[in-house]
């Protein structure tokens, strides 16, 4: 049965502007961050430009995400929750089984209701273990990010690098290097699958034009 469905501004102007600075900052780290890194050859400004723009952009970020965020949890927060991440998980189990054909297909659970003009639910609930995960690896790659472009403003970050190092080698500098690398590959692989979910669950007009035609509660 098809559900009738009502226009629904998601997302205000500021949240936009904001995800989408953040996702060209992210771009932009990833490139120069190739080229610094030596990896797969890539080469997107010439000489020394790439580490001046990816320290430069890399604050920009930083403080982007902290602005980013501290609005994020005040408008959104309820539904992203930490004690959301069990019911968060519970769904990501339905939804694999649904994938793999060995589970029911699960309904959008996304609910509005016109009268009261407030949603019943707003996300779809892997969205808030993303939000979380998305969060946790922002916090590693900035940090190790800021040790590796003021090493002597955050030798705290070395002290715990070095721990990590004298169980798993090296030393504290390329634990460092090595741990902005694995979250940055991390990232990248959550960025992809929320792509293709904002896809499937068809919210790419929301982040762009901030509305979106919901389900309405019944």
């Amino acid at each position: 049965m098809k559900l009738k469905r009502v226009r629904v501004k998601r997302h205000t102007l500021v949240f936009r502007a904001l995800h989408w600075l953040i996702v060209a900052e992210g771009v932009t780290l990833g490139l120069t961050g190739l080229q610094l890194g030596g990896i797969w050859g890539v080469r997107v400004l010439p000489g020394g430009t790439a580490r001046a723009v990816h320290v430069i952009v890399g604050l920009a970020w930083f403080f982007t995400a902290l602005l980013f965020t501290q609005y994020f949890l005040a408008e959104d927060y309820k539904w992203y929750s930490i004690s959301r991440i069990p019911y968060s998980i519970t769904y990501m189990i339905a939804e694999a089984k649904a994938w793999f054909g060995i589970g029911p297909h699960l309904e959008e659970p996304i609910r509005y209701d016109p009268k009261k003009r407030k949603y019943i639910e707003k996300i779809v609930p892997t969205e808030a273990m993303v939000w979380w995960i998305f969060l946790i690896l922002g916090l590693i790659i900035a940090f190790t990010g800021l040790a590796l472009a003021f090493p002597k403003s955050f030798t705290l970050v070395y002290e715990i690098a070095g721990g990590l190092a004298a169980v798993l080698g090296g030393g504290p500098y390329s634990m460092v290097r090595a741990i902005h690398r694995v979250a940055a590959a991390a990232i990248l692989g959550v960025v992809i699958l929320h792509a293709y979910a904002a896809v499937v669950f068809k919210m790419l007009r929301a982040i762009t034009l901030g509305y979106r035609d919901e389900p309405v509660a019944e």
